[in-house]
């Protein structure tokens, strides 16, 4: 399982990204606002981080840097620095795109990033946000995403207090629980400020009590197609191959592993991914929650999906399963609410459920 700081800055950078460039749709404007925009950044209604966007030009392309400092849900402070760099003349296609993060161990990464190939697409999607609100010249003023999030921009960089100290990861505590079986799928019961922030199950049978939320388990996953089983299996082998399992460990580079290299989950998925790219399959990696070997309690996890013929495919490069147990229990995809229920996560329980 990852480490809370992890999986929340998962979370936020994805929300930081979008906030950083809802700027005005021309390079040239883009430069004439001035080199550095500066933002303040909120979760629950407290400072937890601050944001710069540069601009520069250079020769016949456009660098934009959005540098982050923060300090996620969990402890520690993280840096994270993305670089953009498209070319000037229309259509302003995507020449690099990289970020480079700071992690609050002192260990650094650098990965790849998946960005529109053109500069207007980047700038469209940001400006129409949900929750922000832009200046007479279509600069960004503020962006509000679900209960928690608020970046703000401000005159100048704002001071931060002192890095908080690196909590334990984040682990539901569960008491045993009933074997699972596809005729009849367990459920859990999620009681506590996360009950509300979960998505509703189709499924149920009846309504959960007010303050507590039923996490049905899937029955079972669609069987993998023969024709694509082997090309997954491969690309799971390959990561398996490169990468050992540690708790809470850090690559420095995805594109250049070091002899040896050591990650936790969130390296299996985000390698996993390159590799899927590289096959050429439509996938994205999955944030949640996920039951532990010894089955004591669920933790935040990493994982992915592919996307195939119509149907999707959930696998775990981090326990070498195709597809993936259902004891995995995705996140919301808008990133917002994952950070919302990351937040009240660490005040809520879980526990097996046996009448809904």
């Amino acid at each position: 399982m990852g480490m809370v700081p992890r999986r929340a800055v998962a979370v936020c950078l994805g929300l930081l990204l979008l906030a950083g460039c809802a700027e005005p749709s021309a390079p040239e404007r883009l430069l004439a606002r001035g080199a550095e925009t500066h933002y303040a950044l909120h979760l629950g209604g407290a400072l937890a981080g601050r944001l710069a966007v540069q601009r520069r030009a250079q020769g016949d392309s456009l660098t934009i840097t959005i540098v982050s400092v923060l300090d996620p849900p969990g402890g520690g402070r993280l840096r994270t620095e993305r670089d953009y760099r498209y070319r000037l003349a229309p259509p302003h296609e995507l020449l690099f795109g990289q970020q480079r993060v700071q992690l609050p161990q002192g260990a650094l990464f650098r990965q790849p990033l998946r960005t529109p190939e053109t500069l207007e697409a980047w700038l469209a999607g940001a400006a129409a946000a949900e929750g922000a609100v832009l200046d007479a010249q279509g600069g960004l003023l503020s962006l509000r995403r679900g209960e928690s999030f608020l970046l703000e921009r401000v005159a100048q960089a704002p001071a931060l207090p002192m890095a908080p100290p690196t909590l334990a990861p984040l682990t539901l505590p569960l008491a045993p629980g009933p074997a699972l079986s596809e005729a009849a799928p367990p459920a859990l019961r999620l009681s506590g400020p996360a009950a509300r922030l979960w998505p509703p199950s189709p499924a149920l049978p009846q309504a959960p009590q007010p303050g507590n939320a039923v996490l049905l388990l899937p029955q079972g996953a669609p069987a993998v197609p023969t024709a694509l089983r082997p090309r997954l299996t491969r690309a799971m082998e390959r990561v398996r191959s490169q990468l050992r399992y540690v708790p809470g460990a850090y690559l420095p580079s995805l594109e250049r592993l070091p002899p040896n290299a050591a990650g936790d989950c969130y390296e299996f998925a985000a390698l996993l991914q390159l590799a899927l790219d590289e096959a050429g399959f439509e996938n994205s990696t999955r944030l949640g929650l996920a039951l532990n070997a010894e089955g004591t309690g669920f933790g935040l996890h990493a994982w992915n999906v592919v996307f195939f013929e119509g149907e999707s495919y959930a696998l775990d490069a981090t326990l070498n399963r195709l597809p993936a147990p259902p004891t995995h229990l995705p996140f919301p995809e808008d990133p917002a609410q994952q950070l919302d229920l990351q937040l009240a996560l660490a005040n809520s329980q879980l526990a097996w459920a046996e009448d809904f």
